[in-house]
């Protein structure tokens, strides 16, 4: 199982009012200490206790977490998933502990499957030296074929990129000017997007890079797919819609942590705000 695959089913239901839960093992089910039994009784439970959870979860080892917020982080250790930037929706130890709090809104629409997505879109891990001129090659090749619609950069801390990189800013200019979506990701693991914050990031931010906040990966990748796939919504109606929480996916910029050596009001003005 991969969590690309449960992110990606979170946001192609919408007006979910079922649970869907995703589970496998680490260790095959033929091996008398397999984690697959435990796995599949508890996904089980999740998917038909009354207390139900009407949205797309991952169940593994002893929490259950939200898919669109569901990074696999470890290839040996039993608690193999992780939410990075949200507690877990439940735990489960002797009891079944809930985080209610972090639960979606009971759907009020009708279930719409969509069943198109489009994926014209790369995901690039930038790392230091790069060269720009490959990049704008496929950028130019991309946009000339058509085959490239966005493009998502896993770049440093907070979205920054090295301060000398001129041509690599220019480079992202003339992608969003040739139509491209160009959304920035963080390398860390946990932690958000604050392309304000620095000069570099500002820099991103005045040529059209849209920030993705706290999302993982995989819940970007996914969501632009989505969105593009749906057919009825132009590339800034889509550069808007990123920031915005559909499937419990972003946490609210307002909720997000105040950034280093932030004053007492800033401080103030988000303690205790949580948008999940």
């Amino acid at each position: 199982m991969h969590c690309s695959t449960a992110t990606a089913l979170s946001f192609m239901l919408e007006n979910l009012s079922k649970p869907v839960v995703f589970t496998g093992s680490q260790i095959p089910i033929a091996q008398p200490h397999s984690d697959a039994r435990r796995n599949l009784v508890m996904a089980l439970i999740f998917a038909s206790r009354h207390l139900q959870i009407n949205e797309v979860t991952i169940f593994f080892h002893d929490r259950l977490i939200r898919a669109c917020r569901a990074s696999k982080v470890n290839t040996n250790a039993l608690r193999a998933f992780d939410s990075p930037n949200i507690p877990p929706l439940a735990t489960v130890g002797i009891t079944i502990k809930e985080n209610d709090h972090l639960f979606l809104p009971q759907a009020r629409g009708v279930l719409r499957a969509h069943t198109k997505m489009d994926t014209r879109l790369l995901a690039l891990r930038m790392l230091p030296g790069f060269d720009d001129q490959i990049l704008r090659q496929m950028i130019r090749a991309g946009a000339e074929s058509g085959s490239l619609k966005a493009l998502v950069l896993q770049l440093y801390g907070t979205g920054n990129a090295p301060s000398v990189k001129e041509d690599f800013v220019k480079c992202l200019e003339e992608a969003t000017e040739l139509g491209i979506l160009v959304v920035a990701a963080t390398q860390c693991h946990r932690g958000s997007v604050m392309m304000g914050h620095y000069a570099t990031g500002k820099a991103l931010e005045k040529v059209g890079v849209i920030s993705s906040l706290d999302m993982t990966t995989e819940a970007i990748s996914c969501k632009i797919a989505y969105l593009m796939g749906r057919g009825d919504l132009s590339m800034d109606e889509i550069a808007n819609l990123m920031c915005v929480s559909m499937r419990g996916e972003v946490t609210h910029s307002d909720a997000l942590p105040p950034p280093p050596f932030s004053s007492t009001y800033q401080r103030a003005m988000r303690k205790g705000r949580l948008y999940y």
